[in-house]
């Protein structure tokens, strides 16, 4: 027999119904409704299903479809995201580098939750890869952020392993010797989690590949330092000028670019960056604070002619002489 449950108790069957179930495209009658209600043992009538309809619109605030004259039915018009938000957020997920397989499908599973079944069935469909993923192979990554957090959180240094790929595989820097550092923010970039931290001993701002840390732990006995030199160095641009995450010594250059090349700059430095037109509009200089590396080199090559390193002499220097290298390399017999 069903059962005569309080108001907010079938408010809130109805509205998980209607999360479930409907949204603008798939409206459900309210004999549908009706019937789901019964087979959960709520007794309900029209007219009451009605009233409670009006409810969740007025004083909670849903956003629901009223079943009108053309008796379409009801539905959960909006949620907290938007279908294409949550579309966005399940492909991110899907192609994610770092994540397990294992994890992946449990983020994806919760995702679909935001929408109604209809729209999870749909969007799962509409992904496509043209490779698999290369997924993480455990959940050490998991504990580290964790980790990272509290510390952040707490205001405490952060101890760690670190390690790196070797012919031998993977080899512990500095023969397994712990780092500790003050943690101040996380960087998703390239698709890998980088620490930036201060480093007591060099007095400067570095940054650590997350996934290449073993046994991280909150140090709380160690309150964090070094915040005047972390926000000396503009974390908002930070990862801007740290090409590949890859360290090297801070120098201001002034390139020397085609015109066609403004959108290459800026989507790499920044909108801010200033552009000053040379040659009739044909070139332009800009001046861009960059960590002077084989990456930053690398990224000036891949544009050829069209990109010239004017200043500081000696990074131009420095940019002809591995030039030079390589060309040579080519050349021996």
């Amino acid at each position: 027999m069903a059962k005569q449950p309080n108001q907010t108790g079938k408010l809130l069957h109805i509205l998980q119904i209607l999360w479930r179930d409907t949204d603008e495209n798939n409206r459900m009658p309210i004999p549908v409704l009706i019937e789901k209600l019964n087979q959960r043992g709520i007794a309900a009538e029209r007219k009451s299903i009605y009233a409670n309809l009006k409810q969740l619109e007025e004083e909670f605030g849903f956003d629901i479809l009223q079943p009108g004259r053309d008796r379409r039915g009801c539905a959960l018009a909006a949620r907290t995201f938007e279908l294409p938000e949550v579309s966005m957020l399940m492909d991110m997920v899907q192609s994610s580098r770092f994540l397990t397989s294992e994890k992946a499908e449990q983020l994806l599973e919760k995702l679909s939750t935001q929408v109604s079944h209809q729209q999870a069935e749909k969007i799962r469909r509409q992904i496509y890869r043209t490779g698999a993923a290369a997924k993480g192979e455990n959940e050490r990554i998991y504990y580290a952020l964790d980790q990272i957090n509290e510390a952040i959180n707490n205001n405490h240094q952060l101890s760690f392993q670190y390690w790196d790929w070797s012919l031998q595989g993977k080899q512990p820097r500095h023969g397994g010797k712990r780092y500790c550092v003050s943690p101040w923010a996380l960087i998703f970039q390239d698709e890998n989690y980088y620490l930036v931290a201060y480093d007591e001993a060099a007095n400067s701002i570095k940054h650590y590949r997350v996934d290449r840390m073993e046994q991280a732990k909150e140090e709380e006995g160690k309150k964090r330092m070094g915040q005047e030199a972390f926000e000396e160095s503009h974390p908002s641009t930070y990862a801007k000028r740290m090409f590949g995450m890859y360290g090297g010594r801070e120098e201001r250059v002034t390139l020397r670019c085609g015109s066609h090349l403004v959108n290459a700059v800026k989507d790499r430095f920044g909108a801010e960056i200033s552009i000053i037109p040379q040659g009739e509009g044909n070139w332009f200089t800009a001046q861009v604070l960059v960590s002077v590396s084989p990456q930053f080199y690398g990224w000036v090559f891949g544009f050829g002619q069209e990109m010239e390193i004017l200043h500081p002499v000696q990074v131009r220097q420095e940019y002809q002489q591995r030039l030079q290298e390589t060309l040579q390399s080519y050349q021996s017999e």
